[in-house]
């Protein structure tokens, strides 16, 4: 009973007790002052729906079932997860609808269902939208699956090309660079003219449809495969269906930077360097369809033009693209400074500039928010006590901290200029907050630079829906407050062969909580606040800091959502175990809940393989079993669930890294963010494996040729 029904209900004791009088219950209806003792809510007329009907009529079951299911579809998750216990009626509804399991599956899992996915194709009219009732067949396969890592199909390819510089991977998209043949075999890092970009995502439209869900009656809401079986035979592209179907390649009329893709709305953007004069190069950005490798028809402007001329022709850049918003980072190259530059690609304005201060650098950004930025940077000063003179190059003198920087900056259509209007000034973002980051041992006479970091999380928090390729919609999409981020501590002793490698994760709700609202005027203000400074201790159980062996990947595309996919090779038996995370709270829960309803008790694993996977993590590696099976506990909190079940590993125990040299202190991680992870061994040394909502990929080398085996789940 809430508060409020408590004083609604002492005000009707108290109207009808007999001690009362007309003159008090009058007095009564109205409120009084707090300091007088007494304090009465006033009169509340119950709104018609509110009133019970006299005849005992429940007009909500009078409805039909259709108009039933759009007020439950309209919920959100708590509110469906409550509505399961109020009654029977209730309870058959939600478990027999499709529509609302559809929905309640969606959100119970943070994703969000494309409405271009349901509607009919003008092009090809036999074309049949898939049904709810197949999307909701289609979901929870592919999350069975993804929890087990048990693939649907395994296709094999042949990768034509040899190793370049450039790659990018998005959605079942891949591309990368052909590098010219004549450079290749001296320098091995020319990126040429040459774009391969393999959909990988036609793949699909090959596979024999062996059941098709029509009966939405025979679905249930628990209706989940626990056990799902591999396919029989793995399937080859031969090298002509390939070059015909899911490979295909462009070549430019100019060497290429770097390039980006978002194909969901079908666009390309590659880098060009001009060089116009003497030790000036001019950076220009080509806004191109993926399909046609035309200029983008929605783009105002098809060459963006980097708003200031550098002094070197090869530049470090770094993309996002989310809806209207393409954001490029171009690293210190020539003494500049790093520049982050926004622009609304399809006007062409440009709306974001942005640079580090003079003491910092900018390693890497991603968008935290379509209007945030989240960038780690490595700060350098001088010591305040030193005592160093002589010589100010000294390294002695200078102290390096690493950091995470939030920025802020309002939407663009809060600045659309006026026809006959000139285009405003791009925005300056405001700086939020500064996260301190852990410490480490530096000593540059030593040969112990400061880390340096990286960061990711994919895709983009885009609110806009793919509407592209139109044959190979994606029907599911994350939502963009969910997922983590990827922070990476890249050490690079020089004295050493191994070089110490540190992952953080955290989710993006952790950092976003330091947000302003969108419309704040603190974003706006020309002569902001001072950005607080967060200390790490605060944030330090919220993520998750693991290392020093982390294996480090070579491509950067292996989170996806709120998924992490890493390769572990293992020299001794020439073998490869591919390790699938999983950070989704929700998930999480439900399979602690599950261990908790199943009387599944922890122990600690004795062999030395699963005592090295818990060094991986930083756990303990006590031989006790955390909790006996028959042993009752007072303390719920001796009780741990931790531990591998059917092939899920849950990780609820704190990470713990010792003080170990690169670490400075001891540093505890993870007491409020769990995890789950599956694994699957694979023959060979895998080093490349990436991942997106609907497939896995793993590159490795078969006879001196690399062959990309492809896993749709």
């Amino acid at each position: 009973m809430s508060m409020l029904d408590r004083l609604r209900m002492r005000r009707a004791s108290f109207k009808d007790s007999p001690s009362s009088t007309p003159s008090s219950s009058s007095s009564s209806s109205t409120t009084t002052s707090p300091g007088s003792g007494t304090y009465f809510t006033p009169n509340k007329v119950p709104l018609p729906y509110e009133n019970p009907d006299k005849n005992g009529i429940n007009w909500l079951f009078a409805l039909p079932d259709e108009l039933l299911e759009r007020v439950f579809v309209g919920l959100d998750r708590i509110t469906i997860s409550r509505s399961f216990r109020v009654c029977k009626r209730i309870n058959e509804l939600l478990n027999n609808s499709i529509p609302i399991s559809l929905s309640y599956t969606l959100q119970c899992n943070s994703l969000k269902l494309n409405p271009y996915s349901l509607l009919p194709l003008i092009e090809k009219p036999s074309h049949i939208p898939p049904s709810k009732a197949q999307l909701l067949y289609t979901l929870k396969e592919r999350l069975t699956r993804l929890r087990n890592f048990k693939a649907k199909s395994k296709n094999s390819v042949k990768f034509k090309e040899s190793e370049g510089r450039l790659y990018e991977y998005l959605e079942g998209v891949l591309l990368r660079n052909v590098p010219p043949s004549d450079d290749f075999v001296h320098t091995g890092r020319a990126i040429g003219k040459e774009v391969a970009v393999y959909e990988l995502g036609k793949g699909n439209e090959w596979e024999d449809i062996n059941e098709t869900i029509t009966d939405e009656s025979s679905f249930q809401q628990n209706d989940i495969p626990v056990e799902v079986e591999e396919s029989e035979a793995d399937e080859y592209f031969e090298e002509d269906q390939l070059v015909n179907d899911i490979r295909k390649t462009h070549k430019f009329d100019f060497d290429m930077q770097d390039f980006a893709v978002d194909p969901g709305q079908d666009l390309f953007v590659v880098a060009e360097v001009r060089h116009p004069a003497h030790r000036q190069f001019s950076l220009h950005l080509h806004l191109l369809t993926l399909s046609t490798f035309q200029p983008h028809p929605k783009a105002a402007k098809h060459i963006l033009d980097w708003p200031v001329n550098l002094v070197t022709r090869i530049s470090s850049l770094g993309f996002q693209i989310c809806d209207d918003g393409l954001y490029v980072l171009r690293n210190n190259n020539g003494g500049a400074k790093d520049h982050l530059v926004g622009w609304q690609w399809t006007t062409g304005r440009m709306a974001v500039t942005l640079k580090p201060p003079a003491v910092a650098t900018f390693e890497s950004f991603i968008l935290l928010t379509p209007t945030s930025f989240l960038i780690p940077s490595v700060r350098t000063r001088l010591q305040p006590n030193s005592v160093i003179q002589d010589d100010l190059a000294d390294p002695r003198d200078l102290l390096f901290s690493h950091h995470l920087h939030i920025y802020a900056f309002p939407p663009f259509s809060s600045t659309q200029p006026k026809e006959g209007e000139s285009i405003p000034p791009a925005h300056t973002p405001t700086q939020i907050a500064i996260i301190d980051l852990p410490e480490f041992e530096i000593d540059l006479e030593e040969d112990l630079p400061p880390p340096r970091l990286t960061i990711r999380t994919d895709p983009p928090p885009r609110h806009t829906f793919p509407q592209y390729p139109i044959e190979n919609i994606q029907q599911f999409v994350p939502d963009p407050t969910s997922g983590i981020i990827i922070i990476e501590f890249y050490c690079q002793p020089l004295q050493n062969h191994t070089k110490p490698h540190f992952v953080l994760f955290s989710l993006k709700k952790t950092f976003a909580a330091y947000l302003p609202a969108p419309t704040s005027p603190l974003l706006l203000q020309a002569f902001p606040r001072p950005a607080p400074v967060i200390k790490w201790e605060s944030i330090a159980p919220k993520v998750r800091f693991i290392g020093p062996d982390e294996p480090e990947p070579s491509w950067v595309c292996y989170v996806y959502g709120s998924r992490y996919v890493s390769p572990y090779p293992h020299e001794s038996d020439m073998s490869t175990s591919i390790r699938l995370y999983d950070f989704d709270p929700l998930r999480v829960r439900k399979e602690l809940y599950s261990r908790k309803n199943s009387g599944f008790v922890g122990v600690e694993p004795q062999s030395p393989r699963g005592i090295v996977k818990r060094l991986m993590f930083g756990l303990s590696t006590s031989t006790t079993p955390l909790s006996s099976p028959g042993k009752s506990t007072t303390n719920k909190e001796e009780t741990k669930y931790d531990g591998d079940k059917d092939g899920i590993h849950l990780i609820t125990e704190e990470t713990i890294l010792k003080k170990k040299s690169p670490l400075k202190y001891e540093i505890k991680t993870g007491k409020e963010l769990p995890f789950i992870f599956s694994e699957n061994k694979v023959d060979g040394l895998v080093e490349t494996v990436v991942l997106d909502g609907e497939r896995l990929i793993i590159f490795d080398y078969q006879n001196d040729e690399e062959i990309m085996e492809i896993l749709d789940f």
